[in-house]
């Protein structure tokens, strides 16, 4: 039995998804979420996670490396997505195990849904042979070393406010405790956030921490006489 949990910030696409697969045979919704406290209490409790893109308090990215380290049985497949196979990818580089597209069918959903259960993945021609150029990619990096070079000169290209921001990420603040540590919305932390995984190139706000935890560790330090 394939147990969905279906996160999205509209409630109205929840329960339009909850009504098209509740005649689906050996499909059995669980529950719905549009805030990502909600999804985590019912993350026990479902097999496959139908995510949008976002919810009300964080982002896809986020809530797929969340759901990696303490759910990793658990499969997600990204609703809504463009068909653009950079974005694509990097959901799946970030945990997610298929994807559904905007355009896409109920008919279409559910058979990305049995092939996610059985641990399968539909993609697209387009998508793959993006990701065999993506894994050249990587395979032409000489060394860590490059990587990390490429990161630390990412990281020069934060703006002051940024790099608070991104030291507290590091501390493992939320969102909100930034938003109190340094006296300002939590929507505008939000906004910093977005700002700064594009600006690094990263998914996620735990590789973030890491590509300055990586700077911190690389970085020379200076001795006494």
């Amino acid at each position: 039995m394939i147990r969905i949990l279906i996160g999205h910030p509209s409630r109205l696409v929840c329960d339009s998804l909850r009504s098209a697969l509740d005649d689906v045979n050996d499909v059995y919704v669980v529950g719905c979420a549009t805030t990502a406290e909600e999804l985590h209490f019912l993350l026990p409790h479902g097999n496959v996670v139908l995510l949008g893109s976002e919810l009300e308090d964080t982002n896809a990215f986020d809530m797929l490396n969340e759901i990696r380290m303490t759910h990793p049985k658990t499969k997600v497949l990204v609703l809504g997505l463009d068909n653009k196979p950079e974005a694509i990818i990097r959901h799946i580089e970030a945990g997610a195990a298929g994807y559904i597209l905007q355009d896409e069918s109920v008919v279409e959903m559910v058979e990305k849904l049995h092939a996610a259960h059985e641990e399968k993945a539909i993609i697209s021609p387009s998508v793959a042979a993006a990701m065999m150029d993506r894994l050249a990619h990587l395979a032409s990096l000489d060394t860590p070393a490059a990587y990390l070079e490429a990161r630390e000169t990412q990281l020069t290209e934060l703006t002051p406010r940024e790099e608070e921001v991104l030291a507290l990420i590091n501390e493992g603040c939320t969102n909100q405790e930034i938003a109190d540590r340094l006296y300002i919305e939590c929507g505008t932390v939000k906004n910093h956030v977005h700002k700064i995984l594009k600006k690094l190139d990263v998914n996620n706000r735990h590789e973030a921490a890491y590509v300055l935890q990586s700077n911190q560790t690389t970085s020379p330090v200076a001795v006494a006489a």
